[in-house]
């Protein structure tokens, strides 16, 4: 059998047929292709591949592209549902990866970021040339370090779910972790600035659409807005800023992380980081609690200004 990327687009309807979030549908889609493009590039036909080829796949993921353990594990669930697609719509006799094992999950708490990285973080927002780009970066840093937003959360705001009364800001998280979020003095400044200048500019979502908060960029000098921002364009602004400011693959997940430890120095109670977070149990709240035993945690003081 040789390999159609409409395969893929069928497997998007499936998925989300069968209720699955769009930023899962978009993450099996993804690994779906990045494998079958691996496939392509060895010269193997979909009926040729055996349990070691996914094996075989995962080296090369840790060895080319520096992926880390919880994101190969996560592609590794995402290739073994798209080969049980194929076999549930007949494409395939049956799947060869229903005996591969799954990567066992690290649950190491990733490596700790400091306030003072935060604060270069935001510092480096500051110096970007485009000045709409730059209010969005030091708004996602903020609700990411400081609000511990996932990924999903972030992307799928809206400016419907900012409400802006009485010098306070919250934010109305939906999906299945929905939650209202009394905001930061950072956060809130830092979305006040980028409502500001979005008020003066068309926003590039049609009139029928919802706009987001988060857009993206395309073209030399970011010429041409696009209406949403995706998982994998906001994990290359992370990247990338990461890289300006010495902190080699930051992650959404350090993010979130950190603002635990946040969270944590202000004398927020486990319950409360819980809710803040959208979380059902302790999980890994209970590890920095005990980090946080050994280390002097910083408050980071308020911000007193926007760019």
């Amino acid at each position: 059998m040789t390999f159609d990327h409409g395969h893929v687009q069928q497997f998007a309807k499936s998925l989300a047929e069968r209720g699955k979030q769009p930023a899962t549908v978009e993450s099996y889609c993804r690994d779906a292709s990045r494998f079958m493009d691996y496939l392509a590039d060895l010269g193997i036909l979909i009926n040729q591949v055996e349990p070691n080829t996914l094996i075989t796949y995962q080296a090369h993921l840790r060895d080319s592209s520096n992926e880390r353990d919880n994101s190969i594990r996560r592609t590794v669930i995402g290739v073994r549902q798209f080969f049980r697609f194929l076999t549930e719509c007949g494409q395939i006799s049956s799947t060869p990866f229903d005996m591969v094992a799954i990567p066992v999950r690290d649950e190491t708490l990733p490596e700790s970021l400091s306030h003072s990285d935060i604060e270069e973080l935001i510092e480096y927002t500051y110096k970007v040339n485009h000045p709409l780009k730059s209010k969005r970066d030091t708004a996602i840093i903020s609700l990411l370090a400081f609000e511990g937003l996932k990924a999903n959360e972030l992307i799928n705001l809206t400016w419907n779910d900012f409400i802006d009364a009485a010098g306070r800001g919250t934010l109305q998280i939906t999906g299945t972790r929905h939650r209202a979020l009394k905001l930061s003095d950072e956060s809130y400044m830092a979305l006040q600035a980028l409502k500001g200048m979005m008020d003066t500019i068309p926003h590039p979502a049609k009139p029928n659409e919802l706009k987001h908060i988060f857009i993206a960029f395309k073209g030399r000098d970011a010429a041409t807005p696009i209406p949403v921002m995706t998982r994998h364009g906001l994990k290359f602004i992370l990247y990338e800023m990461g890289e300006q400011v010495g902190l080699s693959r930051l992650n959404t997940e350090q993010l979130r992380h950190f603002a635990v430890t946040y969270l944590i120095a202000l004398g927020r109670s486990s319950e409360e980081i819980m809710n803040h977070l959208g979380l059902k149990r302790l999980g890994n709240i209970s590890k920095h609690l005990m980090r946080s035993k050994s280390i002097a945690l910083e408050v980071p003081p308020a911000s007193s200004e926007t760019q």
